[in-house]
């Protein structure tokens, strides 16, 4: 696994095939590494963006334990030559034409040549790490943005749903550690990005996109092996007749039956999504501790949300928390009369900051209680940003605690400012109920190794 690390924290990188082309992916590629000192390789240019251009990697003076390849795919077997007498150690090959265009043979040619490197592709978008600044996305960045740092990895068998991910995560304000594209998987494939990515400190939560595998023995040995340190959550495409095809042509794997993959996954201890959406809703749960147990408490100022919440946890399995009435006799004296006592506790619509202050800390004290929703509706004008730290500060009780808002771009900033103090904050009650469920699964899981 040594030589994988490279691709995240390389002392010396190139990218070979950068263009003077602004739009090219070799220019936004070295565009993205100038600050790492990244050396442009080009034989019919002298400089790019001001730095010297080389005709050959094997012409750079220094050590470059990663190279970034965007050259015609008639190139790469030679390029990939030329990188292996200079020593690299990791290789990152954008260029497609190979296995999912019918030319598994040219794909043969690279294996014979590459030596004792590791390389990620071909076919593939890029590799970006939120830590150490490696960003070999050939995305423009006013197009696709970057994920703040944060401890949730990615792996992805396709470009273009890895790239919507790492744009839709930069925008919710999640925060990433690593994200691969893996493409065709000539060398570098999910297992061994599962078995980094599992020893990794910077990722604390493991998500795939899998469109299918050679080898789902050792898929299912490295997943268990996975999620006894941390979780992971997949999502998988391929599942009719139909798509396998698709996904044969796509990134040259095996999509595998659905049930029996899903089945895998649950031995293995690994979580399944449905899609994007719930892909998110699951990992950001991850943010929070694990539960004791299945009770939650739903904490609101409108009461349909919290019906409709209260519905949905009893319909996945979990169970409504019920107060001590020590707990309810001090909740008391901070709410009107009008408040409902139970559980949705409904502080209404005219609940001010303040009336969180003192409630919450009431709730996440009591030990019938071992998660805590809590549903704001930040058009009501008695709310104001205070709320933000007011939740942060609930982390205090070490229990889980989730927020739902639903609303427009006033309410999104609040979602956003929330998801940067690591409070998982959802759209909608039976989105933040799929964090609530997964989180509660994996505590099982965990219990059970």
């Amino acid at each position: 696994m040594d030589n994988i690390n490279y691709f995240f924290n390389p002392k010396g990188i190139a990218v070979i095939g950068v263009s003077r082309n602004p739009r090219k992916f070799g220019h936004i590629i070295f565009r993205n590494l100038l600050e790492k000192g990244a050396c442009p390789v080009n034989p019919n240019a002298s400089e790019v963006l001001g730095k010297k251009c080389y005709a050959s990697v094997k012409e750079i003076k220094n050590n470059i334990d990663l190279a970034v390849i965007a050259v015609p795919a008639k190139l790469v077997p030679e390029t990939i030559k030329d990188c292996r007498e200079k020593g690299v150690k990791a290789v990152v090959v954008i260029t497609s034409g190979f296995a999912e265009s019918g030319h598994p043979d040219e794909e043969e040619k690279i294996r014979k040549l590459k030596g004792d490197m590791r390389i990620v592709g071909p076919n593939v978008i890029g590799i970006y790490d939120a830590h150490s600044g490696i960003d070999t996305v050939f995305n423009l960045r006013h197009r696709q943005q970057r994920p703040r740092k944060g401890n949730i990895s990615f792996i992805s068998q396709s470009g273009a749903f890895g790239s919507a991910v790492l744009d839709l995560a930069a925008y919710e304000n999640l925060g990433f550690a690593k994200f691969v594209s893996l493409g065709n998987m000539l060398d570098v494939n999910e297992t061994d990005m599962i078995s980094y990515l599992a020893s990794d400190e910077k990722t604390k939560t493991i998500t795939m996109y899998l469109e299918g595998s050679k080898d789902y023995r050792k898929l299912f040995s490295v997943l268990r092996a996975a999620t006894e340190k941390k979780p992971v959550v997949v999502v998988k495409a391929g599942k009719t007749e139909e798509t396998k095809k698709a996904v044969a042509s796509h990134t040259a794997s095996m999509a595998g039956e659905a049930k029996i993959f899903s089945g895998m996954l649950r031995q293995a201890g690994a979580l399944e999504a449905a899609g994007t959406e719930d892909m998110f809703d699951m990992a950001k749960a991850f943010n929070q501790p694990l539960p004791h147990n299945n009770r939650v408490h739903i904490v609101t100022d409108g009461g349909g949300f919290g019906i409709i919440a209260a519905d949905d946890l009893i319909a996945k399995n979990m169970r409504l928390a019920q107060l001590s009435p020590a707990t309810l006799k001090e909740i008391k004296k901070h709410v009107p009369d009008y408040a409902t006592l139970s559980n949705p506790l409904d502080l209404t619509g005219d609940a001010d900051t303040e009336r969180y202050k003192n409630v919450l800390p009431l709730v996440l004290a009591d030990k019938n209680v071992d998660m805590v929703l809590v549903i704001l509706l930040m058009q009501i004008s008695s709310l104001d940003q205070k709320i933000v730290d007011v939740l942060a500060d609930m982390k205090r009780f070490k229990k889980p605690v989730f927020v739902c808002m639903t609303g427009g771009e006033y309410t999104s900033i609040h979602r956003r400012m929330l998801e940067e103090k690591g409070i998982p904050t959802y759209e909608a009650p039976e989105r933040a109920i799929t964090g609530i469920k997964v989180l509660n699964d994996y505590a099982q899981i965990k219990k059970r190794q």
